[in-house]
This record gives structure tokens, C-alpha cells and sequence, in this order.
């Protein structure tokens, strides 16, 4: 190393390190002969030596990497840990150690690595007493790199220990006692702050109040101070109204993200306002939002600036938008986002390294995701927003090149913004149904279903409960999410959806531990199997089809299901599987019976234990109003056939169960058994044959003589107009 960077004492030590020999290391006597120290410190019986060897190690080791790499590999990190621990040495020997090893933690990563092996930061936290400045910023600058380099070792922060319940506020304590102590300390706490837990210890500790000063020193102390209030603003009401309580840090923040400043200093000062506005702090009428934070966005998703900027602006502005409208409609009329954003789509293999991981990046498919996010939000809500997204060169082509993306990433963007644009009733029926956008999706299902059924199904024991990894639910939750919007009544790509064996893949969804994936897929079965729009003979046919799919050992799990918003939804199911037109009106005749009896043989085909499962349901007094109401609904609709009339009418505790609850207030229950009645007692098949409407006098007999004429005639008077209509015209079948 040249002579030019060594140094004599500690009060010398050079802060800057620069990598003086990247060069292959040559190993020569000399050489050999120069490192003897090393021998020294690892030799417990020259340990009066020791002062000069460390001295020694020190103005090596500083700025060469080699060197680390050397002295990592003769043993000496565990050495110089052991000494830290120990307090071995006076001040000025621990001072020398905690400088080593602050230099140490700067190099290559598996220096880094190594040191968190040899638990290298519970060792410095013990040991981080204010001994002196250069060697508290030793540790500390240990500490920043250990943590810059992976965040693994954060819960040793919030660990009790002998300062107090956790170390932040004694690293709080320390902040004054350098510059370069607050730029270490602020960046380790903005690294290790990794859940709503540790926001909650830093924001007791009063992190808030020690770091808001801060937003007013250097540049070197601004930019770790924003990133640390973004990591605490972060989905954070609690924190977020500290913050904003605290003098001068909106004024603060509004400061730093003036046109004089950095770029990148003016997206995290938007990024926090950003977390201030979606926390609750400032509303989005506040100027400093609809006006400044966004107006900074835009302005940084401007060719200008450096891609990773670019990155990061349209991100922010999609967090910033996606749940005001106000604001999706200010953003879209703003310096020409929708054909700026639009260009993001352009970028095609530009690879490059991120000068923040130091690793190979992708920045045309980062883009392509910032992109997408951004308009995911934009779409969200308006539909001349929506129009004026979707009139872009080549812009379903480009989301449905994204979904078949090896970045799982930019498959997911792609997928909120599809699940914003599904949102259209005009756009369902035209752009996206003339693309066939519907297909790529379910191919997206069958794929990841075909690599982890397990997963997703809940069989594997570590990620079972959670659908697999977090990327794979997601993906999986938003392409469920567009199908949902895809199988609406009015949606002409319903039926080819279905046809492509879309609901086997749902079915077998529906059966997931994961709450949330059981849930949507069977929200969208419901969806599904609303066949009213359709005509009769293609309905009667994709309802067999349906049926076949949808077996007792799907439905019955479903309807009994522990979550009830689950259970609503599988009755939901059964409902529309239940529901047909009463006529099919030809020129020559209107025929009844068709309809009527294709819910008997619906009915058979689900099978005693799906009935069973729906009047357990309506028997249960817990269930909440919405459930009972879809599972009277559902046997109103079954009894219409005739031979379901036939059977249900001698089961006279089934009967009881849904006369009950005309009792209720709720008319939403009492209507839907008011049907019951009237569909029980009355239908067309009984007007053919030898005795006209016998079957229908004999069925209002058995209702007669189970007093059900005195339970409606009590609601008269104490019920809703619409119910006592109902009510009138009910009892005219037992006149």
C-alpha cells in the first residue's frame, strides 16, 4: 500500500476508504515478513506486543480489501470480537479494535458476511460504550455496514439488554456525538426498522422527535434521515400523525424536495410525504400533496433523469394516487404522465448495473413494472382516464407481453393494471374481449397451479397457510381478481372463459387453506354460475357442465366453511345454479315445464349433503343476516321444481326451519320465504292432467295445518310496505 495511506495513531484514522489493490495478491518474502504481526496477534504469549500489531493491522487493512480478506482468512475477525467483548486492553487498544473492525465491515461482501457469522453485531452493541469519538464511530460504522450489506440481524436491536428494553435509545444517546456517529447511526436504525413492531419501538423511543432536527444538517445527514422516515411513515397511522405533529418537519420535507435539491433527495422527500398523505397526516386537498408531491413525481419520471429514478418516481406516484380520485384525476391531466409512463413500455433489455446493489438489473422490465403500477392507479376509478390509457400504441399488446414475463414482478403489475381496466363495463365488452385477455390469465393459473399445487392448496407445512411464496398469491389473488371482473354478467368473455376449463382450476382453488385465495375463487365461481343472460339451451348446458365440476366435495367444504363471508358466497353458488327463467316464450307456444325441471335435476345432480349443508345454514342462529338470506334464497329457488315440491312438502322440520324466520325484522329475510311459500304451494305442472292443481291444494293443506296462514296474517301492520304486499298476495293462494 503506498506509504501515503498509512496512518500512526488513532486520532488520524482516515474515515474515507478507498480499494487500493484490487489486483491479484502476489505473496513474496517480503511480504510475509511485513504481515508477521498477524502471527503476533493470534499468539497469546506476546500479548505486550499486541498495541503495535493492531496498530500495524490497522493502516493495512484501511482502505485495501486484500487486506481484509487476508486477515479474515488467518482468524483474526474472531480475534478482534473476542477482544471487543472481553474489554480486553485499555482505551486505547479497544479503540483501535473498533476501528478494525468498522474498516472490516466496509469490504466485500464475504467479509461482511463472515463477521455476521462470527456474531459480529450483538458483540459491538454490548460493547457500544462512548469510550471515546473514534471509537464509538468505529462500532458504529461496523454496524452500518454489517446492516447495509443485509438486514438480517435486525432483532438484536430491539433485544433487552443493559442499557434498557432494546439498543435504540441508547443509539439515539449517541447521535450527538459526532457527525459522522449521526450519518452511521440513522442508517443502521433505517435499515433494521423492518415491521410495524420495530416502527412501534422507534416511534416510543422518541425517533421521531431525535431525527426531525436532522432533516435541516448536510446533505450526508439529510438523505439517511429521509430514508429512515420513510421506513417508519410507512403504512403507519400512529407514526405518521407524530411526525406531522412534530415543528417544522412538513415545511422540512417540503424543503428538501425543492428543484435545488438532488434528485434523489426530492423522490424520498415525496416518498414521505407520500406515506404522511396515505397515513391519514394530510389530506390530499393540502396543496403540498395535490400540487407539489405530485407534481415532483411526474416531473421525476421524465426522460432526464437516470432510470432507477425514473423507477422509483412512477412507483411513489402510483402509491400516491391509487386510492383518491381526486388525485388519479389531477395526476392524468398532469405535464403529460399517461405518455410519459406509456414511453416506460418502450425500454426493451437494458441491463445495467444498479448502483445501489451493485447488481445486474433488468431496466426494462423495472420500467415496465413502475409503469404498470402507475397506471394500475390512474385506471382505478375513471373511465375517460381509462380511454385515454388504453388509446396508447400497442398498450393491451404490451400488458399481455408482460404477463408471460420471467420477472414475477412485472407479471404482477401487469395484473393490477388489468384488474383496473377489467373494472370497465365498455372496456370488458370491446378492447379487452376483442384481445382475448382472459386467456392469458387462466394460462397464468395453470401454470403456477401445475408448479405448486401444494402450496397453494395449503399441503406444504412452512408456506401452506400462506399460498406459497408472497409473489406466487399475489399473482394469483389479482389474476382471480380479473377473472372475477371477466365472468360478470355482461361480460361477452364469460363463456369462452369457462369453456377453457376455467372452473376445474377455481374449484381446486377454492379448496386452499389460504383464506384469501379460498375466498376470491369462490366469489368468482358465484360469478360464474350466473347463467340468467344467457339463452336457455346454451345456460342448460354450461350448467350441467358447471355441476359436473362443482361436486359435493367442493361445495359442502365451502358452505360449511369458518369464515361466513365464504359461506355467503358458496350459497351464492348454489343459488344461481338453482335459478332459470320461468318461460321460454317460442312463436306457437310458451313452455314452462323445461325450466322447472332442470332444477330437479340440478338438484339431484348436487346431492343430499349440499341441500343438507344449505338448511344447516338457515338452521344456525348465529349466522349472520347476509348468509341466511342467500341460503333461503336458495331453497325458494329449489323448490320451483317439481319434484323438489314433492319431497320437501312432507319434510315438516325443514319447513319449520325457514318459516321462522318471517319472524325476523329483517325483510331481507322475510321475502325470500314468503317466495318459499308461494313457489311451494303453487305451480304451472299442477294446471295439466286429470286433476288440475291437485298437487298444488294438497301442498297448501300441509301449510294450512301448520298455521302458516296465521303467521303471515300477523304481519300485517308491523311490516315494511313491501312485505305486506308480498304478504296479501301469499294468502290469496290459501283463499
Amino acid at each position: 500500500m503506498p506509504t501515503g495511506f498509512r496512518r500512526d495513531s488513532p486520532s488520524s484514522v482516515a474515515i474515507m476508504e478507498v480499494d487500493m489493490d484490487s489486483r491479484p495478491v502476489f505473496v513474496d518474502s517480503q511480504l510475509l515478513s511485513r504481515r508477521a504481526y498477524i502471527a503476533t496477534l493470534l499468539n497469546d504469549e506476546v500479548s505486550d506486543e499486541w498495541p503495535s500489531a493492531i496498530l500495524q493491522l490497522k493502516n493495512d487493512v484501511i482502505g485495501s480489501n486484500n487486506e481484509k480478506d487476508i486477515s479474515m482468512r488467518h482468524g483474526l475477525v474472531p480475534r478482534l470480537l473476542k477482544w471487543l467483548e472481553t474489554e480486553y486492553g485499555g482505551p486505547h487498544f479497544q479503540t483501535e479494535v473498533a476501528v478494525v473492525l468498522g474498516s472490516m465491515a466496509m469490504g466485500k461482501a464475504n467479509t461482511t458476511e463472515f463477521l455476521m457469522e462470527n456474531k459480529a453485531v450483538p458483540i459491538v452493541l454490548k460493547s457500544l460504550t462512548n469510550i471515546s469519538r473514534m471509537y464509538t464511530e468505529g462500532l458504529v460504522r461496523c454496524l452500518r455496514y454489517i446492516f447495509k450489506h443485509s438486514a438480517a440481524h435486525s432483532d438484536y436491536l430491539f433485544e433487552e439488554n443493559r442499557f434498557g428494553n432494546t439498543y435504540i435509545p441508547h443509539l439515539l444517546s449517541l447521535l450527538p456525538v459526532s457527525p459522522k456517529c449521526q450519518e452511521h447511526i440513522i442508517t443502521v436504525l433505517e435499515r433494521a426498522c423492518q415491521t410495524k413492531e420495530h416502527q412501534q419501538v422507534l416511534l416510543e423511543s422518541g425517533a421521531v422527535s431525535v431525527l426531525a432536527p436532522m432533516l435541516w444538517g448536510p446533505y450526508h445527514i439529510q438523505m439517511p434521515t429521509l430514508l429512515c422516515f420513510g421506513k417508519l411513515c410507512y403504512k403507519n397511522p400512529d407514526v405518521c400523525a407524530a411526525v406531522i405533529k412534530e415543528h417544522d418537519t412538513k415545511e422540512a420535507f417540503v424543503n428538501l424536495m425543492a428543484r435545488d435539491k438532488p434528485s434523489e433527495m426530492q423522490i424520498e422527500a415525496a416518498k414521505v410525504l407520500t406515506y404522511l398523505h396515505r397515513g391519514g397526516a394530510i389530506p390530499s386537498s393540502d396543496f403540498v400533496i395535490s400540487r407539489k408531491t405530485l407534481g415532483t413525481l411526474v416531473r421525476m419520471c421524465k426522460r432526464d433523469r437516470p432510470l432507477m429514478q425514473n423507477v422509483h418516481a412512477a412507483e411513489t406516484l402510483a402509491c400516491l394516487i391509487e386510492k383518491d380520485v381526486g388525485l388519479q384525476e389531477i395526476a392524468s391531466i398532469t405535464d403529460h404522465v399517461i405518455s410519459t409512463l406509456a414511453n416506460y413500455l418502450q425500454f426493451k433489455d437494458v441491463k445495467k448495473m444498479s448502483a445501489n446493489s451493485n447488481q445486474e438489473v433488468d431496466w426494462g422490465s423495472e420500467m415496465k413494472r413502475a409503469a404498470f403500477l402507475a397506471f394500475a392507479s390512474l385506471t382505478a376509478n375513471d373511465e375517460d382516464i381509462r380511454e385515454k390509457v388504453i388509446k396508447q400504441d400497442c398498450f393491451i399488446e404490451q400488458v399481455q407481453a408482460s404477463l408471460l414475463s420471467d420477472n414475477q414482478l412485472e407479471v404482477i403489475a401487469s395484473l393490477k393494471c388489468l384488474h383496473s381496466l377489467t373494472r370497465s363495463v365498455q372496456q370488458i365488452r370491446t378492447v379487452l374481449h376483442d384481445s382475448s385477455v382472459w386467456k392469458p390469465i387462466v394460462d397464468i393459473l395453470f401454470q403456477v397451479f401445475s408448479s405448486a399445487s401444494e402450496e397453494l392448496l395449503g399441503l406444504d407445512k412452512e408456506v401452506g397457510a400462506q399460498g406459497g411464496s408472497p409473489e406466487t398469491r399475489e399473482k394469483v389473488l389479482l389474476a382471480i381478481g380479473c377473472m372475477c371482473n371477466l365472468a360478470l354478467e355482461f361480460s361477452p368473455s364469460r363463456e369462452a372463459m369457462l369453456e377453457y376449463n376455467a372452473v376445474e382450476l377455481l374449484s381446486e382453488l377454492s379448496q386452499s387453506q389460504d383464506a384469501a385465495l379460498r375466498f376470491n375463487a369462490t366469489w368468482c365461481l358465484m360469478l360464474a354460475c350466473d347463467l340468467q343472460s344467457l339463452a336457455y339451451g346454451s345456460g342448460e348446458q354450461l350448467r350441467v357442465s358447471l355441476i359436473s365440476c362443482l361436486t359435493a366435495d367442493v361445495l359442502v367444504p365451502r358452505l360449511e366453511d369458518e369464515l361466513v363471508t365464504i359461506r355467503e358466497k358458496a350459497l351464492g353458488i348454489v343459488r344461481n345454479l338453482l335459478t332459470t327463467k320461468h318461460a321460454v316464450l317460442t312463436p306457437h307456444v310458451t313452455i314452462f315445464h323445461k325450466p322447472r325441471q332442470s332444477i330437479d335435476h340440478a338438484v339431484k345432480s348436487l346431492g343430499s349433503s349440499v341441500i343438507e349443508a344449505v338448511f344447516n345454514n338457515i338452521r344456525n342462529p348465529s349466522m349472520p343476516p347476509e348468509v341466511i338470506e342467500q341460503a333461503l334464497c336458495v331453497v325458494s329457488n329449489m323448490v320451483d321444481g317439481p319434484s323438489c315440491k314433492a319431497h320437501i312438502i312432507s319434510k315438516t322440520e325443514d319447513i319449520n326451519s325457514v318459516l321462522q324466520h318471517l319472524k325476523s325484522d329483517n325483510e331481507d329475510l322475510q321475502l325470500p320465504v314468503l317466495q318459499f311459500i308461494s313457489n311451494l304451494i303453487h305451480t304451472i305442472d299442477d294446471d295439466h292432467g286429470s286433476f288440475p292443481r291437485a298437487g298444488s291444494y294438497q301442498r297448501m293443506l300441509t301449510l294450512k295445518s301448520m298455521g302458516v296462514p296465521q303467521m303471515l296474517e300477523s304481519l300485517i301492520g308491523t311490516s315494511t310496505a313491501e312485505v305486506e304486499k308480498r304478504v296479501h298476495e301469499t294468502l290469496k293462494s290459501f283463499a
